[in-house]
Order: C-alpha cells, then sequence, then structure tokens
C-alpha cells in the first residue's frame, strides 16, 4: 500500500513539473540575440510559428518603452533570447 501512495505521489509530481514547463511562440522569424538587448550579438534566427522552451522573461527599458526579453532553450544546450516584437509567451520574469 505505501509503495502504491508513494508511486502516486512521483506520478503526480511529474505530471504538476510538465505542466508548470511553459514556452513562447515566434509568429515571424527573428534575431535570437546573446543576451537580453538589441547591442548583443545574434546567434540564430527563431523560426515562424515554432515553440520554444522558455522559463522566464527580463524587461529592457528603451526610449521610455518596455520591452520584455523572453530566455529561451536551444537545441544544442544553449539560451538565447527573443523580443516581444513577434514572440509571446506566460511565463514569469526572472529572478
Amino acid at each position: 500500500m505505501c509503495l502504491a501512495i508513494i508511486r502516486l505521489f512521483i506520478i503526480l509530481g511529474i505530471a504538476l513539473a510538465v505542466r508548470e514547463a511553459a514556452d513562447v511562440l515566434c509568429l515571424q522569424k527573428q534575431p535570437i540575440h546573446s543576451c537580453a538587448s538589441m547591442s548583443c550579438r545574434v546567434i540564430s534566427s527563431a523560426v515562424t510559428s515554432e515553440h520554444y522552451p522558455c522559463d522566464c522573461f527580463e524587461t529592457e527599458k528603451v526610449l521610455g518603452k518596455k520591452r520584455k526579453w523572453y530566455k529561451i532553450e536551444l537545441p544544442d544546450a544553449k539560451h538565447g533570447y527573443v523580443t516581444d516584437d513577434n514572440c509571446s509567451g506566460k511565463v514569469p520574469p526572472c529572478k
């Protein structure tokens, strides 16, 4: 009985972890930067209609306007940043 309860909690934990995983959808091709600023170098391009794993966003203020930079995971186990110009998702701010 105890083993069944432990297995149930493991399955529930996995389900919660999967549910909390978020992503960002980019509706148009746009550059992926090495950091959260337009002055950072471009390391790749986001593909149109592609979902990218994302756990948070950073905010940059340029000329009085706020811009969100989503920190996305790339296939090569690195990360990059895309703006909210053409990408969006429900993720919390980076800490």
